[in-house]
């Protein structure tokens, strides 16, 4: 009978791993028949869907000059709650060791505009001139964003090939999903969580005073035949970042079918508000964005001095050769560092 009973007690104790895991599995049913996704992180309010991908050859809707072989996919970025699009997103994928580029955003709605509108055109241009003009030996100095797009393009050496997070202008009802947006973003975008820093060191040049500005760009590029582009919304995106150093906004007005009355209306705004230093640049047919410096410190800021605020006198900016103008892009040539 002992032996019954020592072969039965064996014969549970050798069982009881799998009771305990059976039960562990049971719970997780339960947990989830009770509402298992209540303890997950919310989604973001919106996701970026593919949609097709190919070559520059099968998206004729991208205004770019891309080269024949890059690979290209497009994604919708979609309301989660319905999965009405709001953008078409073209991405530059140049393989499994790079984060994507974003070649072109384009909105599909008037009433939902999260990132820096595109550029095609102009950007467009600045990749022809840089194929047919930057020296081999030639090195691009600009924001990230920028500075990618122009490399997939066209293949000119840059310091910055990496993404980080972009100005997202989240409508008030997305406020309570910052956190998963962010999230969101960073992993779809894959941004880097350690280069950064080298990049701060740009965004630290661009929002000094001149002569100090030009240094650190200096060092940033060595003894390297540098050219260096900046564009419009980069003033505006710099202030986001030195907030404490430079103060820049931006209103946007719809365009009309009159151009003198466009300028008026414009002039009548900047009057009211007291502004002096502002740069106009065109959205589209449809509309125009205003930048405006919001106080005269902001005004000697070295990328303020690049680009047509104010009192523009890109030829006398010592260090920089203003050699080309695209639309809101601004190009110089910097003397390299003396030993």
């Amino acid at each position: 009978m002992s032996v019954r009973v020592r072969t039965k007690q064996s014969w549970l104790r050798r069982r009881l791993p799998y009771l305990y895991g059976a039960l562990i599995v049971i719970g997780f049913l339960l947990i989830d028949w009770a509402g298992y996704d209540l303890l997950l992180p919310d989604p973001a309010p919106y996701r970026y869907e593919l949609v097709s991908e190919g070559t520059i050859a099968n998206f004729p809707d991208l205004a770019l000059s891309a080269p024949s072989e890059l690979p290209i996919r497009k994604f919708e970025a979609r309301l989660d709650r319905d999965g009405t699009p709001f953008a078409d997103v073209y991405v530059a994928d140049l393989g499994a060791k790079f984060a994507p580029v974003l070649l072109d955003w384009q909105e599909r709605s008037t009433d939902l505009s999260i990132v820096v509108p595109s550029r095609s055109a102009d950007l467009n241009d600045l990749a022809q001139a840089v194929k047919l003009h930057l020296p081999d030996d030639g090195v691009l100095l600009g924001w990230w964003d920028t500075s990618r797009q122009l490399h997939a393009l066209t293949g000119v050496q840059i310091i910055y090939d990496f993404n980080l997070p972009r100005p997202l202008f989240i409508p008030p009802t997305w406020e309570d999903d910052f956190s998963a947006i962010e999230s969101l973003e960073r992993v779809f975008w894959r941004i880097s969580e350690k280069d950064g820093q080298d990049f701060e060191r740009f965004l630290d040049a661009l929002s000094t005073q001149k002569e100090e500005g030009l240094a650190t760009l200096k060092k940033i590029a060595g003894r390297q035949k540098t050219f260096i582009v900046v564009q419009l919304s980069d003033a505006y995106k710099l202030a986001l970042a030195r907030p404490e150093l430079m103060r820049v906004g931006y209103r946007d007005f719809a365009a009309g079918n009159d151009i003198h009355d466009d300028i008026i209306q414009v002039k009548k705004w900047l009057d009211a508000q007291g502004v002096t230093d502002y740069a106009v640049e065109s959205l589209g047919w449809a509309k125009k964005r205003v930048y405006y410096l919001r106080d005269r410190a902001s005004a000697s800021a070295l990328i303020t001095q690049m680009l047509p605020f104010g009192n523009f006198k890109p030829t006398v900016l010592d260090g920089l050769k203003l050699v080309a103008n695209y639309g809101s892009y601004w190009v110089y040539e910097m003397g390299p560092e003396t030993p």
